[in-house]
């Protein structure tokens, strides 16, 4: 009996190089969408955690203090926040950890006050708001309490007291602490205590509202900065890097309909 010759061909080296090439193209488009989708759903949930810690504390404060935050921390000092109120309110963070030596950042080997860590606009460039009238460096848009740590690995600060009947003070939280990105609208958010005892996310209509805030150094006392001008992508101005907490924990897109914030957004953010 015969037995039959199969023929097989082989791959040439070129064809093989093709191969090759064609599977690192896709490679390089979907691995990076692939990682950043992973990143993206951490940050989400961290956020949602962040949010709802905030609230619980909230809630609480009023059941022990019978006042909410707002009500307790307005009017007791001119500018900034009194510091046993901060240290009141941080207290309700089990194990929460004081991480700077003052408000604008920390002390560097010549006494100077540097900012605590980097932190970056939304579009990614790096932000600092300056020397404030202190001395220090004021690169953090809230900076009237010491940093502090939990245990959930979150970076806290308060802003400024409210006026009586306001809501405040603006509370802004790094979601993974010094993790990168550190960046507003990405890792890092603003939320505002409610004259009801409750949180919400900065960029929230509320009737309790304080006024708006528009400045590109970040001078703002009290504030709740409303619209999608204020989590833009392009803008070097802080101010409109503020309201993107209300987008993300809504998950919408601030100017596309149907877009979402952690994908759809931040997909654009990252390609800029």
């Amino acid at each position: 009996m015969k037995i039959k010759k199969i023929n097989k061909k082989a791959f040439t080296l070129a064809e093989i190089l093709i191969t090759l090439g064609i599977i690192g193209v896709i490679a390089a488009i979907t691995i990076p969408a692939l990682i950043n989708k992973t990143k993206n759903k951490e940050l989400h949930t961290a956020f949602l955690k962040t949010f709802s810690e905030l609230n619980q504390l909230a809630i609480l404060f009023n059941s022990e203090n019978g006042i909410t935050i707002p009500e307790y921390t307005a009017g007791k000092v001119e500018n900034g926040i009194a510091a046993s109120d901060a240290n009141l309110i941080f207290s309700y963070y089990n194990n929460a950890i004081t991480l700077s030596s003052s408000a604008q950042g920390t002390e560097n080997d010549k006494g100077e006050i540097v900012a605590f860590y980097d932190i970056h606009y939304l579009n990614g460039k790096s932000y600092s708001g300056g020397t404030n009238p202190s001395g220090g460096n004021s690169s953090f848009l809230c900076d009237n309490t010491r940093f502090q740590g939990t245990t959930s690995g979150s970076i806290l600060i308060l802003n400024d007291a409210p006026k009586y009947g306001e809501n405040g003070p603006v509370i802004c939280v790094d979601i993974n602490g010094k993790k990168r990105p550190n960046r507003y609208g990405v890792d890092y958010f603003l939320f505002i205590f409610t004259v009801d005892g409750k949180v919400i996310p900065v960029g929230q209509e509320h009737k309790n509202n304080p006024t708006s805030c528009n400045s590109s150094k970040g001078v703002c006392a009290n504030f709740n900065n409303i619209g999608a001008k204020y989590c833009s992508t392009t803008s070097l101005n802080i101010s409109e890097n503020t309201s993107c907490a209300y987008y993300a924990l809504t998950n919408t897109h601030p100017t596309k309909q149907g877009k979402d914030y952690w994908n759809d957004f931040l997909g654009e953010v990252y390609n800029k």
